[in-house]
């Protein structure tokens, strides 16, 4: 179960505008995650260098870590061909699927917030507004040259854990996003390799800003999340649907929309369940 939730992140984080961290909230491992993260230190280090084996993959939750990790891995690389092609002639569809998503996971967060005062509330806000904001920024374009795309990896990891900010949509602003793309659907090692550098890098030291902000101010943290994580719909809704504004159109893209919703709300009852 906890690889497919990691495909799923996968395959959410090649799609611009939509986040993997979405995914870990939607699927209840999102704390988990950042603080297994997080462990990955200097202390993990030691244990290892001590020939602590055992302790240190205990330490950093390497289970969990290493099944999400292949769950990733694996849907990027299986699924950016198909990935590429759904977004080339289904775009506005996928966007949809993934608006329901969102909507859903939001109702389902906001019971993360138990004291909605004017401190949640502003930062609430303040994540929407950034949210808003990411999407006018300007794209960036032209060669890419090997440095830059650890640069992005690094800047774009940071986007990937947060629900609602899109690491693929951080690297089409820095103008990363179709280089990293091809690299995944040629398989070019030398390339992807630069790119895993970059965010490893990225992921370990956010992480640990991450953690140091949720277990101070859980609330708070809680409640601007939720607001990126609703923000986001905005940079989603297409000025118009693939083929046309017909209502039959239409009709699909709300259909789609209520299908993710719907999905959410299953995931959320089987997860209980199964809890």
């Amino acid at each position: 179960m906890l690889f497919l939730k990691g495909m799923a992140m996968g395959a959410a984080d090649t799609v611009p505008g939509v986040s993997g961290g979405t995914i870990a909230f939607i699927t209840n491992i999102y704390e988990e995650l950042i603080y297994s993260i997080q462990r990955c230190n200097f202390h993990a280090l030691k244990l290892l260098l001590q020939g602590k084996f055992k302790a240190g993959w205990q330490f950093i939750n390497g289970n969990f870590l290493l099944t999400l990790f292949l769950g990733i891995v694996s849907a990027a690389l299986l699924l950016a061909n198909l990935i590429t092609y759904l977004l080339l002639n289904y775009e506005g569809h996928i966007k949809a699927f993934f608006i329901g998503l969102i909507l859903a996971s939001a109702l389902t967060l906001r019971q993360g917030v138990r004291d909605w005062n004017s401190q949640t509330v502003s930062l609430f806000a303040a994540g929407i507004f950034l949210a808003i904001a990411i999407n006018f920024i300007p794209q960036t374009q032209g060669e890419v040259a090997s440095w830059f795309i650890f640069i992005s990896g690094a800047i774009a990891i940071c986007a990937m854990i947060l629900p609602g900010i899109s690491g693929a949509f951080i690297l089409v602003l820095l103008g990363s996003y179709e280089t990293v793309l091809n690299a995944l659907s040629n398989f070019d090692l030398v390339l992807l390799l630069i790119f895993m550098a970059g965010c490893l890098l990225g992921l370990i030291a956010f992480s640990n800003v991450l953690a140091y902000l949720l277990r101070r101010w859980h609330e708070q943290t809680m409640a601007a999340l939720l607001g990126i994580l609703l923000g986001s719909v905005q940079g989603l809704i297409p000025e118009q649907i693939d083929g046309g504004t017909s209502l039959s159109v239409w009709t699909s893209f709300v259909l789609l929309t209520m299908i993710g919703f719907a999905l959410v709300y299953l995931l959320e009852k089987f997860t209980r369940t199964d809890a």
